[in-house]
C-alpha cells in the first residue's frame, strides 16, 4: 500500500447548468483510503461513500484498467484542479 500524507479538500460544486443544485463536498484521503461526503446546500440531504466502503475506498474501488492514470498516486486522484 502506498504511504501517502493525509489530505482533506472541501468546497462547493454543481453538476449541471443553469440553476443546478449546488453541493458542499469534502474529499478526504486518510491512510491511503479515500472518502467522499456531499450535502445538498438547500435540502441538507447528505451522501457519504463510507456507508458502502467502511474505512474508506481503496484505489481499486475507484480505478479500473479503463480509467487508470499512469503512474498516479492515490493523492493524485484526490487533488481538485
Amino acid at each position: 500500500m502506498e504511504g501517502q500524507p493525509d489530505i482533506k479538500i472541501d468546497g462547493v460544486t454543481a453538476f449541471a447548468l443553469p440553476l443546478a443544485t449546488s453541493y458542499r463536498y469534502a474529499i478526504e484521503l486518510k491512510s491511503s483510503k479515500m472518502s467522499i461526503w456531499m450535502e445538498d446546500r438547500i435540502s441538507k440531504k447528505q451522501w457519504c461513500s463510507t456507508y458502502k466502503y467502511k474505512g474508506g475506498m481503496a484505489k481499486t474501488d475507484y480505478v479500473s484498467d479503463a480509467n487508470v492514470i499512469p503512474d498516479a498516486t492515490v493523492a493524485d486522484y484526490v487533488k481538485v484542479q
